[in-house]
């Protein structure tokens, strides 16, 4: 038999491919060691109300996912330690935590609370101040002994209305006069703002800015790292009856994903048709490029394809919403651990609709 030819590789050709590994590798471990820290903000709404199953969290779910964080280790951060890492005042820690519970219904403050008192972890409560002294809600007495015992209580509008269908002068009532009546019924500053059911658009974003709030937090899945945007701080929700401890630990185990471009871009559309989705990750070399995903909520995952040169993921529509708001997800494996990380923003439809008016919890 005869053999086929060796065929050699030039000196030269071989040495500028090995060159080229090698930094690759580098940079790899170079930014994996850089931003590998971030933070987990938890949400949490309800406990023990079974009417509620895909709100609410069982106190003894609520004290395993306590116990998880003081056991591996977990830093459980203030608010102001969140803004201070935000603001770049401080680094990012590794396994850094973040507790915030919505809404202010009085389960929280019966069964959270003597939880979260017993482990010592800070955390925040976001309160829609006309609930406040309500049957099922927190009164402002226990939001004053609240403060006392060293948690944080923020602003969640007046009413809980989906702030994105509003007038301006609504909204502005909404956010800016719960401020001003929280501060004077607590005497002390309120510095951050959780966007009822998460939803945001541009104006909204500057109108929370121009009330003067530090933080302002989603509901968008994800984590913060450097870069994080102070008025679109994503969260991890950990609610619902059927969430098991396995759940919880993968909520905490999607580093954020950093992107430097999007099509179209985070807020409000010009109309209910989008000719393409389209995400720019930095650092692209960072991750597989097989098991990089994109969705759109409305249309779910989508056939998106990726360049790993420029580090763009597209898919073209057009595609046509019917919904007021949508969300874009992207999700990317890590070389360097094989955790998925996320980004993840708000689109929003045009125009006020007449089924999403006031929406107050019950």
């Amino acid at each position: 038999m005869v053999k086929p030819p060796v065929l050699k590789m030039p000196y030269a050709q071989r040495h500028a491919i090995l060159i080229t590994a090698l930094i690759e590798i580098v940079l790899i471990v170079m930014y994996a060691t850089q931003g590998s820290a971030y933070i987990s903000i938890l949400l949490y709404h309800r406990f023990d109300e079974n009417r509620y199953p895909t709100t609410t969290t069982s106190g003894a779910q609520f004290e395993q996912h306590m116990a998880y964080l003081k056991s591996h280790g977990y830093m459980v951060l203030t608010m102001d330690q969140l803004a201070d890492c935000v603001e770049g005042k401080r680094p990012v820690p590794d396994r850094g935590v973040v507790i915030t519970i919505d809404d202010g219904f009085i389960s929280e403050y019966e069964k959270a609370v003597p939880i979260l008192r017993k482990y010592r972890f800070p955390f925040c409560i976001f309160i829609f101040t006309h609930a406040i002294d309500h049957k099922n809600y927190i009164s402002w007495e226990q939001l004053r002994r609240l403060v006392q015992w060293g948690g944080e209580v923020g602003c969640h509008t007046y009413s809980h209305p989906r702030l994105i269908n509003l007038p301006v002068k609504e909204q502005e009532k909404e956010v800016m006069g719960s401020k001003r009546n929280m501060e004077e019924k607590l005497g002390r500053p309120v510095r951050y703002f959780a966007y009822p059911y998460g939803e945001y658009d541009d104006s909204i974003r500057a109108l929370a800015r121009r009330a003067g709030f530090r933080l302002m937090l989603t509901t968008d899945p994800g984590s913060v790292g450097e870069g994080a945007e102070f008025d679109r701080i994503p969260r991890q929700a950990v609610v619902g009856a059927e969430m098991s401890l396995s759940d919880f630990i993968r909520k905490l185990m999607n580093p954020p994903l950093h992107v430097a471009a999007r099509i179209p871009k985070s807020g409000s559309l010009p109309s209910d048709i989008i000719t393409e989705v389209s995400v720019t990750l930095k650092d692209p070399q960072l991750y597989e490029p097989s098991q990089i995903n994109l969705f759109l909520s409305e249309k779910k995952r989508l056939n998106a394809r990726f360049d790993p040169r420029t580090g763009v993921l597209s898919c073209k529509g057009p595609f046509r919403l019917t919904r007021k708001t949508n969300r874009i997800i992207v999700s990317a494996r890590r070389k360097s651990d094989g955790l998925f990380a996320l980004d993840s923003c708000l689109i929003v439809l045009p125009g006020i609709w007449p089924d999403m008016r006031y929406t107050m919890c019950d």
